[in-house]
């Protein structure tokens, strides 16, 4: 059984601090939605549920002891929250730019939710359609293995401008050496499974044995192909992820037509000091909520 590595530690972290089955410090709790207090405060079993969203929960007796490690997650989090507060550190102007923006991410992340909620899913028979429409991703399913060099990403660009012209990765080894950049070299595998489209038709296009060179977060990965096996994802897994693709489409198109008039009319209401507008080109259209391609 897996589970939530933040849950166990909570509740490691917490095992010495009362509260356990038969203990001195136990009290008779309100029946109901109330499934523990902590300094006068309820927990609810609306809370005890949002914190296992997401967590496979098995049945039987092992359920209930991911909804205790669960519930000592919610305890732990909300006795250190207590404390931050009685230091003053929701008032503190970081906080509240972190809450604003945490806010606003989870309010968009509601939005794509609710507009998710109200289209029909797709059918089996659409994601076969779906599957023979995009072979690439199906019966002819590419898996890369690649000599991968990856390093932080530099602030200054200049060093990234030098890797532009190299053709060997020995030459971009060569060349982070001389401008002193940490990074480490090996053997990757890229699946055209889970890799965004528009990445995989570059690759695609790429003559043999050039290097290619990606962001992906903080990091930079130079890479160059060494050998491409051809391996068809089939069965109820690649139906399940076909399914997911066409839902997330769908939900991309739903998001557009209801969203494109409200944002562009927003748009126009946006004053930049000077400095701060982006080049127009690099302007988007309209900042719809996009649905990630493999959610």
């Amino acid at each position: 059984m897996r589970v939530k590595a933040s849950l166990m530690a909570a509740a490691m972290l917490l095992a010495g601090c009362g509260g356990g089955e038969g203990g001195d410090q136990a009290e008779p709790l309100a029946k109901g939605q109330t499934v523990a207090t902590v300094n006068g405060k309820d927990v609810t079993v609306h809370e005890l549920n949002a914190e296992l969203m997401g967590v496979n929960v098995p049945q039987g007796e092992q359920r209930k002891q991911v909804e205790q490690a669960a519930l000592q997650s919610v305890l732990g989090r909300r006795i250190l929250a207590d404390i931050a507060r009685e230091r003053g550190i929701e008032k503190s102007p970081s906080y509240l730019m972190q809450q604003r923006r945490a806010n606003e991410a989870l309010l968009v992340e509601m939005l794509r939710s609710d507009i998710a909620s109200r289209l029909a899913p797709p059918t089996r028979d659409e994601a076969t359609v779906f599957m023979q429409q995009n072979p690439d991703l199906f019966a002819q399913r590419k898996i890369y293995t690649l000599d991968q060099i990856q390093f932080a990403m530099p602030a200054d660009v200049a060093k990234l401008k030098r890797l532009e012209p190299l053709q060997t990765m020995e030459q971009v080894e060569q060349q982070l050496i001389q401008d002193r950049v940490e990074y480490r070299r090996g053997e990757g595998r890229l699946d055209s499974v889970g890799t965004n489209p528009d990445l995989l038709r570059q690759i695609a296009r790429l003559p043999e044995g050039e290097i290619f060179i990606f962001p992906q977060g903080g990091t930079v990965i130079a890479s160059r192909i060494t050998s491409t096996q051809t391996v068809p994802f089939e069965g109820d897994p690649s139906i399940a992820y076909a399914m997911n693709l066409l839902q997330n489409q769908r939900m991309q198109q739903a998001t557009e037509r209801e969203l494109k008039a409200k944002i562009e009319e927003a748009r126009k209401t946006i004053k930049y000091q000077e400095g701060f507008a982006p080049p127009k080109a690099q302007q988007p259209a309209t900042g719809a909520p996009k649905a990630a391609a493999g959610s």
